[in-house]
């Protein structure tokens, strides 16, 4: 059974009350010899702390739930990463919920976390989520009075507190450099047409083939669905239509075009340059290393608990954005088509 301050105070010789406040170091008048014994009791009994009676006392466990849309995935993996060390490194408990990119487990998940008595909690939608499901999943949140921060996948006509990257200077990084390497014929395969971030992306590339003097066709994007699978089908469409280079929302469509190529008998970046985003999986280990636009996935996960607690503590819900800034990691993935 578990050990409670009853048997700390009979084990001690004293009163629960000055077992008490020995543990919440409020014991200014006790004398030292009966603080040693309380702590020697504490200590051969093996007390722990009842964290919920703590938190009721207190209103508040420091848990924080976090909700990501899918775990087996390197980025997410990495985000939660970074929320666990900082979640440790300041004392606070973390619960992880995987909604599997589905919306309905996403709502269940924030009930679950409501009823864990959970101070707040870091989210980020699901794949599936259009703009009706995230004001769905944001209405609940402020329905049920939960401090919360949306990490990665930004909505910008949503109101909250989000941690994300702006991808629209990471789509502009990618075709810049593919346009001062020489390429002209470039095809993209991008992410889902309902998220922000994928639209941000086209945005950004678009602004850079614009200050190349290149004209891109509807025909160059492929909609592709952020996994492997959804990249050996774009590279496949890309290729018939004879690009030089592709572009890739993210690393594990990437992966997908060096699987088609590889299986097709074509050579990275010999016969196709190929650049990615996310650089937090094996894309240096690669047989031609993967050039990449590099999100700091990780600092974005520690960052999302700094905002977390802050809004915890302070009770400050006002709407803000913090954004972080991506970066292009050449390896050798793009061929120069200039010399």
């Amino acid at each position: 059974m578990r050990t409670t301050l009853k048997d700390i105070a009979k084990e001690a010789g004293c009163s629960v009350t000055t077992v008490s406040l020995v543990l919440n170091d409020k014991a200014t008048s006790i004398p030292d010899a009966t603080k040693k014994k309380v702590k020697k009791a504490v200590k051969k009994l093996n007390y722990r702390p009842n964290q919920l009676a703590v938190g009721l006392i207190k209103k508040q466990t420091k848990t924080i739930g976090l909700i990501i849309s899918d775990v087996s995935n390197n980025f997410f993996g990495t985000i939660t990463k970074g929320v666990e060390d900082e979640c440790n490194a300041q004392g606070w408990n973390l619960i992880l919920c995987n909604t599997n990119d589905y919306h309905k487990r996403e709502l269940e998940y924030i009930h679950t976390l409501d009823d864990k008595g959970a101070d707040g909690i870091i989210l980020c939608f699901a794949k599936e989520d259009d703009y009706a499901k995230v004001q769905e999943t944001v209405n609940c949140l402020n329905q049920l009075s939960i401090p919360h921060v949306m990490v990665d996948r930004y909505v910008s006509d949503i109101e909250g507190y989000f941690v994300s990257v702006n991808h629209v200077k990471g789509g502009y990084l990618a075709g810049r450099y593919l346009t001062e390497m020489g390429h002209r014929r470039i095809g993209c395969i991008t992410g889902p047409e309902n998220l922000e971030d994928s639209r941000n992306r086209t945005k950004g590339f678009l602004m850079a083939m614009e200050e190349a003097s290149v004209k891109m066709k509807p025909g160059d994007f492929y909609q592709g669905n952020y996994d492997i699978k959804s990249g050996e089908r774009g590279a496949r469409y890309l290729m018939e239509r004879g690009v030089t280079a592709i572009f890739a929302y993210n690393e594990l469509m990437a992966y997908g075009v060096y699987y088609w190529m590889n299986r097709h008998g074509k050579r990275i970046p010999e016969d196709v340059s190929v650049i990615g985003y996310d650089d937090v999986g094996f894309s240096d280990i690669l047989h031609a290393p993967l050039t990449n636009i590099k999100q700091p996935v990780y600092q974005m996960g520690r960052e999302t608990v700094k905002q977390m607690i802050f809004m915890i503590k302070e009770k400050e819900y006002r709407r803000q954005k913090v954004e972080f800034y991506p970066e292009l990691i050449v390896r050798e993935s793009v061929k120069d088509l200039n010399s």
